[in-house]
């Protein structure tokens, strides 16, 4: 496989023909997760667009890898997005590489930013919050049972690989009292029903906020699956990030800025409930979004914007929660 550099993607562009000879290319690489290349290219006279190659090493401390053909199930997930969401509410597809994993795409708006960005600075803005919410109850709703959710996004490796396996199964390796409550919740994510296009990485940092609304990246873990996932996996974002390190810094100098940035917090919650509001709404939600905290603290794929103090009181509370048999949900209420 040619892997794919901001240095030679303008020969690659201009020998494959993508790009006229004649044409200045200049290209930067963006810095969306941890599991492909994904650079901007800027040509003379044109739209700009994305270039995005799957690796097979994920760039974390742990050893974790995946199978390169997941950026094919990205592919397919565009595709479907794109067919059921209002224009430029994700990328379009441009061209693809088989041989080389690799795919072209739209990009978002000049003035996008990224939304785990504006949290973590403290900027709140319930209505995104609200947007975000219809969004996923339009993608869930209306591909529910969708004839597209056969082939490539019936298929749950790579969602397995980047998720269940690092996410789930590691914390159930690690604190292995729980290991009962994990197992169960993953059973329970196979052989739905009635599936749904699960994202599996529906969180701020894949939300682009700008001017004309909210852009929405990153579909690899894509699947046909159980919605509740989405929910719990947004929601276990939300939780986290209200106690940063920025947040405990308030703490400490401004308690008037804390406390009006935790209740935009519990606001941004609700208005992503409201937004969301759909007959999918699984009670499964509270178990995934403590299971997804839990594994940010103690998966393989760690926040980084965390003290210490706050991931030890945070690991107890969860780890008492997932033990519970009953009223996780309120339990996921009052904490969230």
């Amino acid at each position: 496989m040619f892997e794919i550099t901001t240095e030679n993607a303008p020969g690659y562009l201009r020998e494959t023909r993508r790009v006229p000879a004649e044409r200045a290319i200049e290209v930067r690489a963006l810095g969306w997760g941890v599991s492909n290349v994904v650079l901007r290219v800027d040509v003379e006279g044109e739209r700009s667009f994305v270039l995005k190659q799957a690796r097979e090493r994920l760039r974390v401390k742990a050893y974790w890898v995946s199978r390169l053909d997941r950026i094919w199930t990205e592919r397919e997930a565009l595709i479907l997005l794109d067919s059921v969401l209002p224009e430029g509410t994700v990328p379009r597809v441009l061209f693809s590489d088989e041989e080389n994993y690799l795919f072209a795409m739209t990009c978002a708006p000049d003035d996008s930013a990224v939304w785990k960005e504006q949290l973590l600075a403290g900027k709140i803005d319930p209505a995104v919050g609200r947007q975000a919410g219809e969004i996923l109850a339009t993608i869930h709703r209306t591909t529910r049972d969708h004839p597209a959710l056969g082939g490539r996004l019936a298929d749950m490796t790579a969602f397995d690989e980047l998720r269940i396996d690092p996410f789930y199964r590691e914390i159930a390796r690690v604190h292995p009292e729980i290991a009962p409550v994990i197992e169960e919740l993953i059973a329970s994510m196979k052989d739905v029903p009635h599936p749904c296009l699960v994202l599996g990485d529906f969180s701020p940092k894949n939300i682009l906020v700008h001017s004309k609304g909210l852009t929405l990246v990153d579909f690899e873990t894509a699947h046909a699956g159980d919605p509740a996932y989405d929910l719990g996996f947004f929601l276990s974002h939300l939780f986290l990030k209200r106690f940063s390190r920025e947040m405990n810094r308030l703490a400490v100098e401004d308690e008037r800025e804390l406390f009006d940035r935790q209740h935009l917090f519990m606001d941004l919650r609700a208005e992503f409930h409201s937004g969301y509001q759909s007959e999918n709404e699984s009670p499964r939600f509270g178990h995934h979004a403590f299971a997804c905290s839990l594994a940010r603290i103690d998966g393989k794929s760690p926040v980084d914007y965390l003290d210490e103090v706050s991931r030890n009181f945070f690991r107890v509370v969860l780890l008492q929660n997932l033990g519970r048999e009953n009223g996780i949900e309120n339990a996921c209420d009052e904490l969230f």
